[in-house]
């Protein structure tokens, strides 16, 4: 376990981390204090949480705590600092993963920001997010719209900062997760993969060549849903009202907790407001074929441009 102190860069937050945090940019803007601080620390069990799970408990000042078997116990405050309890010798690639996945969202949350489970990558200056499950496919997309050249914004949180009755979708972690097939379809040199964990065949990938981009304007999100084998598509369905709103909904990363922190009439009042900010709304049946992707990425950007 490293204890050196790095200076990194997160959704334009600073954050002071004595963990290290290769899926993030170093920090180069100004001299403020860190916005963030990562530490590592004590984390006991909460004594009266307002919300309690297997994995995780709320209380009533809004704090978030979370306990990963074998890994680690963590405790988001205040959306300024995150207190990791690491279990005897952990790797540090494995407390990442659930640091910079429910620590991410729990941090969200605690400064206003709504994450969404989606990736998200930039075509002509506004941000078009891929909305689903795990195993939906966003990082597999993620990684096609890459290699195509568009900068990715994300590859499975998308953070949504509200501004008055707009938004900017931030940038989020510097690299692109794939599961063992998806990452054969890619072509990653071997050199440039980290396994995420031991005995799970999901491998990290660096995204630090491509410059790093800024945050951006909401331009759509599509849902995606896989289509039957032998069934036509791609096919874009468009969303809208209340419809939209609670598609947009459901895809909100950690929900549940979000409402445990700030009651159900606020956290539908943030998605609302999220949701108003993404001029198009669609769901997205495509095939889930990995022969399929250069032609679905013109098929999105297409369907994007003509929507406009």
């Amino acid at each position: 376990m490293s204890e050196a102190r790095g200076d990194y860069a997160l959704c334009g937050w600073r954050v002071a981390s004595a963990l290290p945090l290769p899926d993030l940019s170093h920090w180069s803007g100004d001299a403020r204090a860190p916005d963030v601080t990562i530490a590592f620390g004590a984390v006991p069990a909460m004594a009266e949480p307002v919300l309690e799970t297997a994995l995780v408990q709320i209380d009533a000042a809004g704090r978030a705590r979370f306990a990963i078997n074998s890994v680690a116990d963590f405790l988001v405050e205040e959306g300024a600092r995150i207190t990791v309890a690491p279990r005897p010798g952990v790797a540090d690639s494995e407390i990442r993963l659930f640091l910079l996945g429910s620590g991410l969202g729990f941090l969200c949350h605690q400064r206003g920001v709504l994450p969404l489970h989606a990736g998200s990558v930039i075509i002509d200056g506004t941000a078009i997010c891929f909305a689903g499950a795990s195993g939906s496919g966003k990082s597999t997309l993620a990684d096609a719209f890459a290699r195509r050249g568009f900068p990715v914004l994300s590859d499975d949180v998308s953070p949504i900062a509200i501004e008055g009755t707009g938004a900017r979708v931030l940038p989020s972690l510097r690299r692109i997760r794939l599961w063992g097939d998806a990452l054969a379809n890619a072509g990653w040199p071997p050199n440039e993969v980290e396994r995420c964990r031991v005995g799970l065949e999901k491998f990290s990938r660096s995204l630090h060549a491509a410059p790093a981009p800024e945050a951006v304007v909401p331009g759509a999100i599509l849902h995606l849903r896989a289509l039957d084998p032998g069934d036509a598509g791609p096919r874009f369905t468009r969303l809208r009202g209340r419809h939209a709103v609670e598609q947009f909904r459901r895809q909100v990363y950690r929900w549940r907790s979000l409402t445990g922190m700030i009651g159900v009439p606020a956290a539908m009042a943030r998605v609302a407001a999220a949701a108003a900010a993404f001029p198009l709304h669609y769901t997205l049946d495509r095939p889930f074929e990995f022969g399929a992707l250069d032609t679905l990425i013109d098929d999105v950007v297409d369907t994007v441009r003509a929507a406009r």
